[in-house]
Order: C-alpha cells, then sequence, then structure tokens
C-alpha cells in the first residue's frame, strides 16, 4: 500500500466513544507539504508557524512509518481539547505518551497538563530550543535536528 498523505483521528479516551473532531491529515514527506507551498506562493521559511507545521509533520511522518513498520506506537492520535498537545502515543496496554512539537522558546505547560490528564509517566517535547537531548524531571527534550535523523 502507498501512502502519499495519511491522518490522524482525536483522543477519544476509551474505544467506544467518538469524539466529533476532524482527522488531521499529514504528508509522508514533510518535502511534499514545502514543494506545495512554495508553488502556491505560501512558502516562507522566516515564518514560525510555517516552520512549525513542517516539524509537527516531520514527527507525525515519523511515527505514521514506525507503526506501519514495526506496529509501535499502537496508536498515534491528537489531543482534540483546545491547547492540546500534537500528539498522543498510546501503547498496546493503553498507556499514553504526550509529545509536544515546536519551533522556538515553547513553555512546558501543554505537555505538563497532558501528562497530569493522560496519568502519564513521562511526555516527550521536540522542539529547537534545546541542542541536546535532555531529562528534566517527567518531561524528555529532544531537539528536532536530532528527531529528523531518527
Amino acid at each position: 500500500k502507498t501512502h502519499l498523505i495519511f491522518h490522524i483521528k482525536p483522543f477519544s479516551g476509551s474505544g467506544r466513544t467518538q469524539v466529533r473532531k476532524a482527522w488531521k491529515y499529514y504528508f509522508l514527506s514533510p518535502s511534499i507539504k514545502t514543494s506545495i507551498n512554495f508553488e502556491l506562493g505560501k512558502y516562507n521559511s522566516k515564518k514560525r508557524e510555517f516552520l512549525g507545521e513542517l516539524a509537527e509533520n516531520m514527527v507525525a511522518s515519523y511515527f505514521f512509518r514506525l507503526k506501519k513498520t514495526m506496529n509501535k506506537p499502537h496508536g498515534i492520535f491528537y489531543a482534540p481539547e483546545k491547547e492540546g498537545v500534537d500528539f498522543l502515543l498510546s501503547d498496546i496496554t493503553g498507556k499514553i505518551i504526550p509529545v509536544e512539537v515546536g519551533i522556538g522558546n515553547k513553555d512546558k505547560r501543554q505537555i505538563k497538563k497532558a501528562i497530569n490528564k493522560y496519568n502519564s509517566q513521562y511526555g516527550i517535547m521536540v522542539s529547537n530550543a534545546t541542542q541536546k537531548i535532555t531529562r528534566e524531571g517527567d518531561v524528555i527534550h529532544i531537539p528536532i535536528t536530532t528527531f529528523s535523523f531518527v
């Protein structure tokens, strides 16, 4: 099966309830999104939100490929609430790992809130705010450049 675009569903908590939120769509390769934006005249590498979208797409495509090739994580979702984290990864037992992706200085408020809400052992922040992988309490920081080589 060939994928160019894939979707991520909102997290519902239990498999029985359905969240009335739209699915999020991502390109399997962030370079495709960049090329389309360039052709449409929407490419702006200096704009923080543009770079943030590309970073989010890169992380989403990695999780998607990991799920398809190794069946890990068991589930990939997004947090449907306003100001929710970008991704919620679930393992086979239903444990959740919140993941926040960003460009620039991001505070830990979103990830901390998600860690508490989903009773997670830790959360992951992927951003360009740090130069090396570090752990601060229950938050693991991964530089976007390091993540891009995974």
